[in-house]
């Protein structure tokens, strides 16, 4: 968290001042502010009270417990964000390849193979082939719908060797031999 008096650096102390209204306020700010208005004490933490149902304090191992907690609570909040994963070769970030998506170098697929994964290869862009796909029978062969279409465009692009074998094609599915007639 920033200073609320400069914004330049991160608060460390906590400062209490009267405000314009005469209300108490509590601002969260950097040392050179704090000795600017006079308070040079850093922030100290809270202190926690437990008490069970009966009013009674808890056994000192709750206690601790909850101490060592309230600890690791503070100690994560308080601490610096993890750096950016980068490649080892080039210095490409994830947000860099995401953006432009393109990888840096072959590195870069062993260092973000995981986030490569999830981001491109699911969801919109999926991991299968969506393109154009020839109609084909249950046997495998082409359909004779796709063969005629086949036929119909080889014949007006004057492409005859083609007409000629997707004729043939269209023959055996028809059941006849080759040159066959009817």
């Amino acid at each position: 968290m920033l200073c609320e008096l400069c914004h330049n650096h991160d608060a460390s102390g906590v400062l209490h001042r009267k405000d314009a209204n005469g209300e108490d306020e509590e601002l969260y700010v950097c040392q050179e502010c704090l000795k600017a208005n006079g308070k040079s004490k850093p922030k100290k933490p809270k202190e926690i009270s437990v008490v069970t149902p009966d009013g009674d304090e808890p056994p000192a191992f709750i206690k601790n417990f909850l101490d060592a907690a309230v600890g690791l609570i503070e100690g994560v909040a308080g601490a610096e964000p993890p750096q950016e994963k980068k490649c080892r070769v080039c210095g490409a970030t994830w947000k860099k390849i995401k953006s432009e998506r393109l990888l840096g170098c072959p590195d870069c697929w062993s260092q973000f193979g995981k986030e490569i994964r999830e981001e491109f290869l699911t969801g919109a862009y999926g991991p299968r082939h969506v393109g154009k796909i020839p109609e084909k029978s249950p046997d495998g062969k082409p359909s004779r719908a796709f063969l005629e279409k086949e036929l119909k465009e080889a014949v007006a692009r004057q492409n005859y060797r083609k007409a000629a074998r997707l004729r043939r094609q269209l023959d055996e599915l028809d059941g006849k031999e080759n040159g066959g007639g009817k």
